[in-house]
């Protein structure tokens, strides 16, 4: 046992031996500058580069084929299309075009032409025939009637019997009856030489003053002589 024991200290000590002036050496070489031998770099490409040159770029993309490594265009930047830039003078043409607007024709109203009073008592006459010369009737007994052009009414002069004389026939508006029209002299004809202030200032606001146009209808106490 105790020459065991000799023997591993008797190693030991060879060991420090040699280990020593290694590390001795070492420390010198690094405190030097002198550069530690380094093994020479692999002739191989870096895994890096090998990476980089197997990567395709957008441009060089293929489609996808079963089982290649391409790139799933679902995760490609689409590629926009180039704006044509829009110049001041392109504006002007632009806004120039939608704004022009063809002027409208001027609009012409009809106006129509102001009626006269005599105008009026025309209006009230349908198919209105005036004879040539005067005809001659008779009645039993008629109404005389006149039309007021300015309160636009017919009002009653009276009743008149025996001959009279017609100048037109005509049918009148808004009753369909035949009619005479007679001129009338206010106060003097048919025996109506009384008329009532009332009438009679009526007849002289319309612009008469001595003849007005007046009717009776045709009916069959009216005969012709």
């Amino acid at each position: 046992m105790v020459k065991k024991a000799r023997t591993g200290r008797l190693w030991a000590v060879v060991v420090l031996v040699c280990i020593v002036p290694l590390l001795t050496g070492c420390m010198e070489a690094l405190q030097t500058g002198q550069h530690v031998n380094v093994s020479p770099p692999s002739v191989g490409p870096s895994p890096t580069l090998v990476a980089t040159a197997l990567r395709p770029t957008i441009g060089q993309m293929s489609p996808a084929l079963p089982g290649s490594l391409a790139s799933d265009f679902a995760t490609v930047v689409p590629t926009q299309e180039p704006t044509q830039a829009l110049t001041p003078t392109s504006i002007a043409s632009t806004s120039t075009a939608t704004t022009h607007v063809e002027p409208l024709p001027p609009l012409a109203l009809f106006t129509p032409t102001p009626f006269t009073n005599e105008g009026r008592w025309r209006g009230q006459q349908i198919g209105r025939h005036a004879f040539e010369t005067l005809r001659h009737y008779s009645t039993a007994s008629s109404e005389l009637w006149w039309y007021d052009p300015i309160n636009q009414q017919s009002v009653i002069l009276g009743r008149i019997t025996g001959e009279f004389s017609a100048q037109a026939e005509f049918t009148l508006r808004g009753q369909g009856v035949p009619a005479l029209e007679v001129p009338y002299q206010v106060n003097l004809s048919y025996g109506l030489t009384a008329l009532s202030p009332a009438l009679f200032d009526r007849i002289m606001a319309a612009g008469y003053s001595e003849w007005i146009e007046t009717y009776v209808f045709s009916t069959p106490g009216v005969n012709r002589r």
